[in-house]
């Protein structure tokens, strides 16, 4: 590939990682993509918020404000406050010179992340509880010792992954706990992939049986469901239902807040109180106290988390914070002026939380202040003249 084609795939690629691409450019850009596997593994690694926060450091040699000068004209005018303020801290690898380099050199630099606020190599305080009671941290790279388990899962520090013994005869619950500012990987004795969001439970068998496969949920989760007519997949919330043969889909049920389901791949039925719907790919199901509602919604809005990302499209700034205090395990305090603001960002999870919140300050025109354990939420006193 010739330098001004790199220079072109790198600026088609900048584009689409903040969703900016015209219908011709995402046209330009699929063909690229589709024409080598090598392609759409490097747009894979590209867009994986973990992979650009090890490039930072390979990138920081360039000049990221160069490469934003460079497309920077060609980007709305909305956005400009948000990207300028964004660059210099996010990921250089989001600088077109940053992408070119890479596309022209194929180099990458490995490199563990241990950051007090964001993605661990090892979440900490991960806890696996057993039927009888006794509980195992998994925040160690090694395979679960204890007797009743052993050959029957295995943990490396940040995935758990079942496998049926043929000696096992009858299923034991197993309630997996993930605390604040933890993520977790668990595979399921069928092969269904389960990422689990911060502050979350999940309860299910060691292994499945019987007419279906049964799991409850606190919190949020992500599923890939592993195909089988014969035996449904069901995740029950503490008010709702969620009924699937094999399909992608996330469900958030946090208490206290409202709960829903989101169809990415596949199709569901959601049923709550006797009333159900059927869910198709872009469609989610809210609980409300008058019932099921179906909506259609851009479901990046409610998996970018399962990227490490913080994906806000239109959000109310409470349910921002609700997000950000679950990741970085803070209070936030809104201050009434500024309640029912809505934000728009992507923003990677392993930043520091004054970084996040340095970004928000700038898109919502607010101001943040730290009060001891609170982070007040507060309106921006804006003076006379040119903002």
């Amino acid at each position: 590939m010739k330098l001004v084609e790199r220079k072109r795939i790198a600026h088609l690629i900048f584009l689409s990682l903040f969703d900016l691409t015209n219908r011709e450019q995402q046209f330009e850009l699929n063909e690229w993509i589709e024409k080598r596997k090598e392609n759409q593994e490097l747009l894979k690694r590209l867009e994986n918020s973990t992979y650009q926060s090890q490039r930072y450091s390979a990138y920081s040699e360039f000049d990221a404000l160069e490469g934003w000068k460079k497309v920077e004209p060609r980007l709305r005018k909305r956005s400009k406050r948000l990207f300028y303020r964004f660059i210099p801290y996010a990921a250089v690898l989001l600088a077109t010179i940053g992408i070119v380099t890479f596309l022209y050199t194929g180099s990458f630099v490995h490199r563990e992340i241990d950051n007090r606020h964001g993605v661990t190599t090892l979440p900490s305080g991960v806890r696996l509880v057993l039927e009888d009671g006794r509980t195992l941290e998994l925040n160690t790279s090694r395979s679960v010792g204890n007797d009743s388990v052993a050959g029957i899962l295995e943990n490396d520090g940040q995935r758990l992954v079942y496998k049926h013994s043929k000696y096992a005869v009858i299923p034991q619950r197993h309630l997996l706990q993930i605390p604040r500012g933890a993520e977790y990987m668990l595979v399921l004795s069928d092969g269904t992939k389960v990422w689990l969001n911060a502050e979350t439970e999940l309860s299910y068998p060691s292994f499945f049986s019987g007419e279906s496969r049964k799991v409850h949920l606190k919190g949020e989760a992500y599923f890939e469901v592993t195909s089988d007519a014969s035996m449904p997949f069901i995740v029950e919330t503490d008010r709702m239902q969620v009924n699937v043969l094999g399909t992608s889909f996330n469900v958030s049920a946090y208490p206290g807040e409202v709960q829903h389901t989101t169809l990415v791949e596949g199709k569901v039925r959601a049923l709550s109180d006797g009333t159900s719907v059927e869910l198709m790919p872009g469609e989610q199901a809210l609980l409300t106290d008058s019932g099921i509602t179906v909506q259609t919604v851009d479901v990046n809005n409610y998996v970018g988390w399962k990227e490490k990302r913080f994906v806000f499209k239109n959000r109310p700034i409470e349910e921002v914070v609700r997000e950000l205090e679950r990741w970085y395990d803070v209070h936030f305090v809104i201050s009434r002026e500024v309640q029912g603001i809505r934000l728009t960002a992507n923003l990677p999870k392993y930043e520091d939380v004054d970084k996040i919140l340095d970004i928000i300050e700038d898109i919502a025109q607010v101001k943040y202040e730290i009060n001891g354990g609170e982070i007040i939420i507060k309106s921006e006193q804006r003076k006379t003249g040119k903002y």
